[in-house]
């Protein structure tokens, strides 16, 4: 009987399938020669462009699970703003050692296992936290459509949620008591806005068994009524403030087909024994469960199977997280994987029913503000991606395969820089055609993807 051996073995197919690019950019050069740089209507000739990005870690710039130096300057926004010419888009500052716990990839062992490295988590302070005004990328990992709005302390909230960048990088009340009141402040005349994410994200992420903070205690993702609520009294407050800012309004992308959810196999329990084989039929079979020699799926807990258990099929997906030295020690088997570490098809359904709620969201509230709002398309985008792959003109062909795909991350939900860079272009796009701007796209050909650290 095998099973993190099996896993491993899954798991290396899946890295080493087709070349494995690793990009190193020599020269992270990211201008394209293509485009004059011309704004169009985006703002009126000779005036300034200011550009605010409000978000959660998406925005932040966050990978391999953290937000760091060399990484955050290949944040969408950042890209986005060196593109259109801008030259004091103010980001927080973070050391290399970063904020989170920083994932990097050392290569592989003799038999083809990757090796994947994770540091204590880490807390590092902004060198520019002395900074007099809000930052200009107000991207806060781990934030909900809530914060968009909430006017806590942010320090408090910080220790409440243990979550560091709610203070690292909002930092004090007094710069503007709320992610929105931050971003006026500053008088932008461009916002980017993608938040909501982790209103259905928290759910997904941990099987289906948490909610989003101040939700109820039977876990859901944040109601779509909620999020068209809290988004609509934002952007109210925005344009109420700055009546001609023009608002980049990014949809929600459905986190599915990420790595995240993919990586780990639904029968990776691989049984050699038919002894074994009998003693697992024999366990199970009041609950109709069966096994034989070759690969199974594994038993996981589920609020909704037989007593409060289901064997997995090709339809269930085990999360990343899950720790391997467990199904080793007979998670899947003797005893069943906690719900937490399983999404099932029901829950993966509540998911996508929210995703679209949240996106009906959006472009309903885009509608009331035409003047104001245009809606950048990411689900769109993400499907393209996750169904097709992604094509970079003159290079790779991007995918979601993790490692090997060159979009994702190390934690396998976050772009990698390279997946930054299609972002930026994607809203290069929008602008340009809604606005008769012409703005050269990042090269994202230069960008890094996966990086080995020896």
């Amino acid at each position: 009987m095998r099973y993190s051996n099996n896993i491993i073995k899954n798991i290396s197919k899946l890295f080493i399938l087709g070349l494995i690019f690793i990009a190193f950019a020599c020269d992270p050069n990211i201008e394209n020669p293509q485009g004059t740089g011309n704004l169009g209507t985006l703002v009126p000739e000779g005036t300034q462009l200011v550009y605010v990005s409000i978000g959660n870690s998406l925005t932040a710039g966050y990978q391999d699970g953290a937000v760091y130096g060399s990484a955050q300057q290949f944040s969408f926004p950042n890209l986005l703003a060196k593109q259109l010419g801008i030259t004091s888009f103010v980001q927080p500052a973070v050391p290399e050692d970063g904020i989170g716990e920083r994932m990097t990839f050392g290569g592989f062992t003799a038999t083809g296992s990757p090796i994947i490295n994770r540091s204590a988590l880490k807390i590092s302070t902004p060198t520019n936290a002395s900074h007099a005004k809000p930052y200009n990328n107000l991207g806060i990992p781990g934030s909900i459509a809530n914060d968009l709005i909430d006017e806590s302390d942010f320090a408090t909230r910080s220790q409440t949620r243990a979550n560091p960048f709610y203070h690292a990088f909002l930092r004090s009340n007094a710069l503007g008591a709320s992610m929105i009141k931050q971003a006026i402040a500053l008088q932008p005349n461009l916002v980017s806005m993608w938040i909501g994410n982790n209103d259905v994200l928290g759910y997904a992420t941990s099987g289906g068994t948490i909610s989003t903070v101040g939700m109820p205690d039977n876990p859901i993702p944040t109601p779509a009524a909620a999020i068209s609520q809290i988004l609509g009294g934002g952007v109210q407050a925005m344009i109420t403030a700055l009546p001609n800012v023009k608002i980049l309004l990014l949809t929600i992308p459905n986190v599915m087909g990420t790595p995240f959810f993919n990586v780990i196999p639904w029968n990776a329990l691989v049984l050699t024994e038919q002894a074994k084989v009998d003693a697992l039929n024999a366990a199970y079979r009041t609950l109709g469960y069966t096994f034989k020699i070759g690969q199974n799926g594994f038993i996981a807990e589920s609020p909704t199977g037989t007593m409060k258990m289901k064997q997995l099929t090709a339809n269930d997906k085990i999360v990343l997280t899950i720790p391997q030295d467990s199904l080793k020690a007979g998670w899947g088997t003797s005893k069943p994987i906690p719900n937490r570490y399983v999404l099932d098809t029901e829950e993966q359904k509540i998911v996508a029913e929210a995703v679209a709620g949240y996106n009906q969201a959006i472009n309903t509230i885009a509608g009331m503000y035409p003047n104001n709002i245009t809606v950048v398309d990411m689900n769109a985008v993400f499907a393209i991606l996750m169904n097709n792959g992604y094509d970079i003109p003159g290079s790779s062909h991007l995918t979601p395969a993790y490692i090997s795909g060159e979009f994702f991350s190390l934690d396998g939900i976050h772009p990698n820089s390279k997946g930054y860079g299609v972002i930026a272009n994607e809203i290069i796009k929008v602008i340009n055609a809604k606005f008769g701007a012409d703005i050269p796209f990042v090269f994202v050909q230069n960008l890094p993807a996966i990086i080995v650290h020896k």
